[in-house]
């Protein structure tokens, strides 16, 4: 009674609680509870988040499912045990002959008794005995089993080797993002400076050849006031009588005769300007500072992945001659 009430209970430990039948290939939870494969896809068909466990509802944010082999195996001795007589039965005797099973037919390759071996269709056949074969194909079992071992080595090795691979490529890539992340900012900080220090000199220059604009503008400003008071003046000495015009006519005849006007000497900066500038495109400017950038990227690479080497005159090349200190060199032989 008592060994019967524990094979019932362990029956129901090795039972699904979604199809309370005995578990096909189970599977764990992160809980710990333990379900058929099958039965745990369905309960959780359609959901892609939080997924609950059908027995304590406890959720998990994945689907981890753990392969439980070990049930696995305890659920398939005890369906033998639960029909012992018909599994050896199936195992060791003829189910034609009802006799016990000792030859095994090479061309069928199956297990047959005395009387199968007298029979028409296995009369012709090579037999031998179970243990005779069941001993070879062990060692054929064996050396295929070594095979794949070797095999599976080489594949692990394999792998091994293109992870690495992986990680060189990601190591490469990365520090090629590095450099060019680098390069780009570089190029940002030499355009930035160059363009306060274009804008700064343009401005300066600008406002020196404005300067000199504005004097002989103040210049001729003066120049034309004096000039038109002194038409305004000798248009109002024509409109007086005859003796009233010859009081100081010679005064102010003098005055217009010292009166010359000449214009202001032009600036050859500004000229030059005038001429040069004022066709430039931004084209040819941008040619013009184009010029520049290898020179100033190079300097700045220099500076920034130069480093400090000590060169060994034992492996130097015969056509270098080292200092010293090892941190010069100088061709000779």
């Amino acid at each position: 009674m008592a060994a019967a009430n524990q094979l019932q209970g362990l029956k129901e430990e090795a039972t699904c609680s979604v199809c309370l039948e005995y578990f096909t290939d189970p599977v764990s939870l992160e809980c710990g509870h333990v379900f058929c494969l099958s039965c745990i896809t369905r309960c959780w068909e359609g959901l892609e988040t939080y997924f609950p466990c059908p027995q304590c509802r406890e959720t998990s944010k994945n689907k981890t499912l753990t392969p439980n082999r070990h049930l696995g195996n305890i659920v398939e001795l005890l369906k033998q045990l639960q029909t012992p007589s018909a599994a050896l039965q199936d195992e060791t005797l003829c189910r034609d002959h009802k006799e016990k099973l000792k030859l095994f037919c090479e061309d069928d390759r199956i297990s047959i008794c005395v009387i199968c071996r007298e029979a028409k269709e296995h009369k012709q056949h090579k037999v031998r005995p179970i243990p005779e074969a069941a001993q070879e194909y062990k060692k054929s079992l064996h050396d295929h089993v070594e095979r794949l071992k070797k095999e599976l080595n080489d594949l692990q090795t394999w792998r091994a080797e293109e992870s690495r691979t992986v990680e060189e490529l990601e190591e490469i890539f990365k520090n090629q993002t590095k450099k060019i992340l680098n390069t780009f900012e570089l190029l940002k900080q030499f355009l930035e400076k160059e363009k306060k220090q274009l804008l700064s000199k343009l401005e300066e220059e600008h406002e020196e050849k404005m300067t000199k604009i504005r004097k002989n503008l103040s210049k001729l400003e003066k120049l034309q006031s004096t000039h038109q008071a002194l038409i305004t003046e000798m248009e109002g000495k024509c409109l007086q009588q005859d003796v009233e015009l010859l009081k100081d006519v010679q005064i102010i005849l003098g005055r217009c005769d010292y009166m010359k006007t000449e214009k202001p000497q032009e600036d050859a900066a500004v000229q030059q300007t005038l001429q040069s500038r004022k066709n430039v495109s931004l084209q040819d400017m941008l040619l013009e500072l184009k010029e520049t950038i290898p020179v100033e990227l190079e300097s700045r690479y220099m500076k920034t992945y130069a480093t400090e080497v000590t060169l060994d005159p034992d492996t130097a090349n015969r056509w270098l001659i080292l200092s010293e200190d090892g941190r010069s060199v100088r061709h000779g032989d």
